[in-house]
């Protein structure tokens, strides 16, 4: 019964999560920051679809009275991951605190990483992760930040989704290898903590 109920959950998180990251502006032509194709381009969006991939998935197992496989439980920690830079990106670099609180932004930089991250850490895998999960969850933002160089480099008016990969507003690209390698160095802090997490006797014995 409980794992049906938290299938429901996460499917409402899915759907909601869905909504708000809103897929279809990125055929709004007329919109410079998300149009084109562009709002594929944002970390955030990424790590999000990650995150409703995981919710869709795990809440028709959970709601079909069945437990998932490695390869989602690599799905969920990459999403779990991948939220978690999102969240603390936005806190200490992103956050303006004088933009009025919205329930999007809410959803997409703090109560969506956190709720996945509470996920992991109360309900961790059933089995444990190898720590070759570590290489996945980096080689996602490795390809995510060639792939943003490279379409700014071709794109006309240099468009780049956050200040820390313009060189331009970091005293050129020495300042953005900086930033890039402190996400990436956090990211492999997390990944390394997801994977322990899932490796945790009393964790695992809890959870079953």
């Amino acid at each position: 019964m409980f794992h049906r109920i938290l299938g429901v959950v996460l499917l409402l998180l899915g759907v909601v999560t869905f909504i708000v990251v809103d897929p279809v502006l990125a055929w709004d032509d007329a919109n410079e920051f998300v149009g084109n194709g562009r709002l594929f381009l944002y970390f955030t969006a990424q790590s999000n679809l990650l995150a409703v991939a995981a919710y869709v998935a795990f809440g028709v197992l959970f709601v079909r009275g069945r437990r998932a496989g490695t390869g989602l439980e690599l799905l969920r920690g990459l999403a779990t991951v991948d939220m978690a830079i999102t969240g603390i990106v936005n806190g200490m670099l992103l956050a303006d605190p004088s933009i009025a609180w919205t329930f999007s932004d809410f959803v997409l930089h703090q109560g969506g990483p956190l709720a996945i991250v509470l996920w992991w850490v109360v309900l961790p895998p059933a089995q444990r992760l190898s720590f070759a999960a570590i290489g996945l969850s980096l080689l996602h933002p490795v390809v995510w930040t060639a792939s943003v160089l490279t379409y700014a480099a071709e794109s006309s008016d240099n468009w780049f989704p956050y200040f820390f990969l313009d060189p331009a507003e970091v005293d050129g690209w020495g300042g953005v290898a900086v930033f890039v390698l402190a996400i990436h160095v956090v990211i492999a802090v997390l990944s390394v903590g997801a994977v322990l997490l899932s490796r945790v006797g009393w964790l695992r014995t809890l959870r079953s």
